[in-house]
């Protein structure tokens, strides 16, 4: 008997664990999502001044961008390439607080092993209030030197080749 209800539980529990990974996805999916940190302008900022004595590739992204889309490979490789050699990349998605899935499923294909964050807003005060010069086009990447000045801006998509153009000059 007792046999029985040992076997009857450890079943119930396989059931039940298997329930829950079946229907437990989409909601871990959001939960991932809501891990991405909404920064604001300032906030952006200080985690780029953060980086002093590294390169620092900011790039602002979102899933339904195509050209950041197409991007985004390359700027791993960039990252995977030079990080050893003093490069940082941070990512900061203009996605709408309502498209946290949409940003989650991207980084589960996608896997960049640097900072991913979003911007806590996507009005027009956050691109004033990030950079006068930034009117909302994406992709947009700044990058910064060791000293944390702004060296380059690009409101355009770039190339693996076009970044490390960037990066390599600013590294050595």
């Amino acid at each position: 008997m007792a046999e029985m209800k040992s076997m009857s539980k450890t079943s119930l529990n396989a059931i039940l664990a298997l329930l829950l990974v079946m229907f437990a996805s989409p909601p871990l999916i959001a939960a991932e999502a809501a891990g991405v940190k909404a920064l604001d302008s300032d906030q952006i900022k200080a985690v780029v001044g953060e980086q002093e004595g590294k390169v620092v590739v900011l790039n602002f992204w979102a899933t339904w961008c195509p050209p950041c889309i197409k991007e985004f490979p390359d700027i791993i490789k960039l990252y995977d390439t030079y990080e050893s050699q003093g490069l940082q990349v941070i990512a900061v998605s203009m996605n709408e607080p309502e498209e946290v899935e949409d940003i989650a499923e991207f980084l589960a294909e996608h896997k960049p092993r640097f900072p991913v964050y979003r911007a806590a807003s996507t009005e027009e005060e956050f691109y004033a209030d990030f950079d006068e010069k930034w009117w909302g086009e994406m992709p947009m990447t700044m990058i910064y030197d060791k000293t944390g000045k702004v060296i380059k801006m690009h409101k355009k998509p770039l190339t693996y080749e076009e970044f490390e153009q960037d990066v390599k000059a600013l590294i050595n």
